[in-house]
């Protein structure tokens, strides 16, 4: 525990750091996470004696938050148009110099493409929700409502959880421990939302926060069964107490998703 704590200690400063000074900075990070995760994936299919391409899935991966970040940034259609070629162009290059090298398989390829497009598809919104009116309180509001998610979901699942929520995936998730993290989550969205003056109603950020509570849960669950699928504890090593990327971005991804097209389609 102690040391979950150090890693967090020096990791969330640096995180609202790269927040607030938004791209480049932002992006480039995200783009590293992006690309840490694709290999982390690869990794974990090899213990399925899969052979997905990892030097592909990293390249494609961080391609991918690379059009986020160009697509966020206010630029000319045609200079828009050039960068997202580019970026194509060389992802390609890529994948065809590994497709020159020999037979990779159908398998494998499929596997490419999914440890590029999770966790880079997913990442690729951050920095088009850190480029929209008011990015930086709504990237704060992801991180930390889902926070408050699944710190709410382990305090109360270990203090009251009895019925399990899906013990072929995760054993040790409750139901009552669920129920616990959509309360936090709905009660920390509205909160954070006034504190940082959004521009939502209350009743808009009560919503968002149990749909964020839903599926920040449904991407730990998820993660949690790739993990499951490759018969491993954590995804990677990388952080200190608390394993890899993947096992701290599992319920952020998929928020991300969602509260960009939430703010798209409600916020005016």
């Amino acid at each position: 525990m102690s040391l979950r704590l150090a890693s967090a200690a020096v990791a969330i400063p640096i995180l609202a750091l790269l927040i607030w000074a938004g791209p480049p900075l932002f992006s480039l990070f995200i783009a590293a996470l992006a690309g840490v995760g694709a290999w982390e994936v690869c990794r974990l299919a090899r213990n399925r004696d899969l052979r997905p391409v990892a030097p592909v899935a990293i390249t494609w991966s961080i391609a991918l938050v690379a059009v986020g970040h160009v697509l966020a940034e206010d630029w000319s259609p045609r200079d828009t148009t050039r960068a997202v070629v580019a970026i194509a162009a060389t992802a390609y290059v890529f994948w065809q110099a590994r497709r020159s090298r020999g037979r990779v398989g159908l398998a494998n390829w499929r596997i490419t493409a999914g440890a590029a497009l999770y966790p880079g598809g997913l990442l690729a919104f951050a920095p088009l929700l850190r480029g929209l009116d008011q990015g930086i309180g709504w990237v704060f509001l992801l991180v930390l409502v889902t926070f408050v998610t699944d710190t709410s979901a382990y305090l109360v699942g270990g203090l009251a959880g009895k019925t399990p929520l899906a013990p072929s995936i995760s054993p040790g998730k409750t139901r009552e421990g669920a129920a616990g993290g959509l309360l936090g989550a709905v009660f920390a969205s509205a909160v954070l939302a006034s504190i940082m003056g959004l521009a939502v109603s209350v009743l808009s950020a009560l919503l968002l926060g149990l749909l964020m509570g839903v599926v920040g849960q449904f991407g730990d669950l998820a993660e949690s069964r790739i993990k499951r699928w490759a018969d491993v504890k954590d995804s990677g090593r990388l952080i200190p107490g608390h394993g890899g990327v993947l096992d701290r971005l599992d319920s952020i991804v998929f928020n991300l998703v969602l509260v960009y097209y939430f703010v798209i389609w409600t916020v005016p």
